[in-house]
């Protein structure tokens, strides 16, 4: 069975702004710094867990394939958190472009990208994102269509690709309301009912030290990390997610183009 290993290209800070008092203001934006650091697999029918260690990050990436000639990432984030005693859900929706030799991670410039008509900026490395603003701070609409637009360039055609059909992944929440995760036990991070439209699940654990994924199959809802993966994350301010992401195959604009669509629930923790 091959599994390709998907590379982390790219990192972007995810903000949002309420109309809060200064101390507020503070403890909000620590507790809006979320990420997501996901290795993938593009075999769909693997069920061994793969845990990952690697440094912890507190700005969301992105998993490109490693093969193919470009690949179509649509994100929508569901975060939970507690801002003066009160609970607070925001749902953020991001976009990622990439083109060229995703092997090796040599991007080409493709012209203009969108994603429901919102333009991605191409960074220095020629990969496009999304990075929501303080005047767009709930970023793309994902809710009901995924709409790509490329113009093109060099080799590849230019073309447009509705993923709505593909979907998003189908996930309730983050099970429990606790927010603080004991060291000296395990814990078992699960969603609330079942999962569905997802090839893979990952299922994160970050603390100051480090990031701990462990990649499930599709359907599976509930993982458990053990004490010494929880020291290893280190102690103090975390985060916790579960990411189930679904991707499909396309010949677009004359070259092999993966669609991937990914929901992330994701809250803050403290681990002691």
């Amino acid at each position: 069975m091959v599994l390709q290993q998907f590379n982390i290209r790219w990192t972007f800070v995810l903000k949002f702004i309420f109309k809060q008092k200064p101390i507020l203001m503070k403890k909000l934006f620590l507790e809006m710094s979320l990420g997501i650091l996901l290795f993938a697999s593009c075999d769909k029918k693997a069920t061994t867990p793969n845990t990952t260690p690697a440094n912890n990050n507190t700005s969301a990436t992105t998993p490109i394939p490693a093969g193919g000639d470009g690949a179509l990432v649509a994100v929508q984030t569901v975060s939970k958190m507690t801002v003066g005693g009160f609970p607070i859900t925001t749902t953020l929706g991001t976009g990622v472009a990439v083109f060229g030799n995703l092997s090796t991670g040599s991007y080409n410039d493709a012209g203009a990208v969108t994603l429901n008509t919102k333009a991605l900026t191409k960074q220095s490395n020629n990969s496009y994102v999304y990075t929501p603003s303080a005047t767009d701070i709930t970023g793309i609409d994902l809710s009901s269509n995924i709409d790509w637009s490329v113009v093109g360039g060099g080799s590849l055609s230019g073309f447009t690709y509705d993923a709505s059909a593909q979907g998003m992944p189908v996930a309730d929440d983050i099970s429990g309301s606790a927010t603080t995760i004991n060291s000296a036990n395990s814990f078992t991070l699960s969603t609330v009912g079942s999962i569905s439209n997802s090839d893979s699940v990952y299922f994160q654990l970050s603390g100051s030290s480090t990031t701990i994924i462990k990649r499930m199959a599709g359907n599976t809802s509930s993982v458990t990390f053990s004490a010494s993966e929880i020291q290893s994350a280190g102690k103090g301010t975390g985060v916790i997610i579960i990411a189930p992401w679904n991707m499909t195959s396309h010949t677009l604009g004359g070259k092999q183009i993966y669609t991937i669509n990914e929901v992330a629930l994701t809250r803050t923790i403290t681990i002691e």
